[in-house]
């Protein structure tokens, strides 16, 4: 397949890397905040966006999204990139340097939800939101799979309060919600092999959860941060790019 990506600006490289239920066009904005200072290649990873995979939706491995990014890098004559990545997209972010660290010079990561290092009652409740997800796939269809995640990372009354066209959208990222459903491949214990700088950052209005994954990440990737961002959420790449932008720009200078 074709993976689709746009790339913008000049100077040095970033890849930016979205989140379920998204694809680069929801972080348009942040992306042309960073082409002030780099070249940001924004990707549809594979199933989402305007990367839709040919055949049945089903959970796409971590590994092959790092494949992916591999051969973005290469074709684009990147470098070594900076790695920025939202919520699933951070958890890419991070797989790519541990497993690719040649091709990836920095990390900033925003509450990626990477359930290898998270409680086990956070894991189970992951973990559940998948299967769930994959059941809605099977008995009613993409649609209803993509509004089970949404309700279960953001609860009953977020899906109740979409706008008819609002839930449209949703719908329609149902096999981007089906590729993360799972969560599937990553690899704590290649974590220890990340030697760039790395920056995992959570927002200070989000669910307590993503601060604590961010701690326990940090205890395994050496030299590795965590910032709290005050009064940011989960969505803040998309709904406050510009103050994520400052964020991610302070890290990298």
């Amino acid at each position: 397949m074709t993976l689709y990506y746009e790339r913008h600006g000049d100077g040095p490289p970033l890849l930016l890397l979205h989140s379920t239920l998204s694809s680069s066009r929801q972080l348009r904005t942040l992306a042309a905040r960073l082409a002030g200072h780099h070249t940001v290649v924004s990707v549809d990873r594979r199933g989402s966006g305007k990367s839709a995979v040919d055949g049945p939706a089903e959970p796409i491995p971590v590994t092959t999204h790092v494949e992916d990014l591999a051969e973005i890098i290469a074709a684009e004559a990147l470098g070594p990139v900076a790695a920025v990545g939202h919520s699933f997209g951070g958890c890419i972010a991070i797989e790519l340097a541990s497993h690719r660290p040649d091709l990836v010079g920095t990390v900033f990561a925003y509450e990626p939800p990477y359930a290898p290092v998270a409680s086990s009652e956070v894991r189970a409740g992951m973990a559940e939101v998948g299967r769930r997800m994959l059941v809605a796939r099977d008995e009613v269809g993409l649609g209803a799979a993509a509004l089970t995640f949404m309700e279960g990372v953001s609860g009953a009354a977020a899906v109740a309060a979409l706008s008819p066209g609002a839930r449209a959208r949703v719908e329609r990222a149902g096999q981007g919600a089906v590729a993360d459903a799972t969560l599937e491949g990553m690899d704590p214990d290649a974590l220890r092999k990340i030697r760039c700088p790395v920056r995992i950052a959570s927002g200070g209005s989000s669910a307590p959860y993503y601060a604590e994954i961010a701690e326990a990440l940090v205890t395994r990737i050496p030299g590795a941060d965590h910032v709290r961002l005050r009064g940011l959420e989960h969505m803040a790449p998309v709904l406050r790019p510009d103050t994520v932008a400052d964020a991610i720009e302070g890290f990298l200078a």
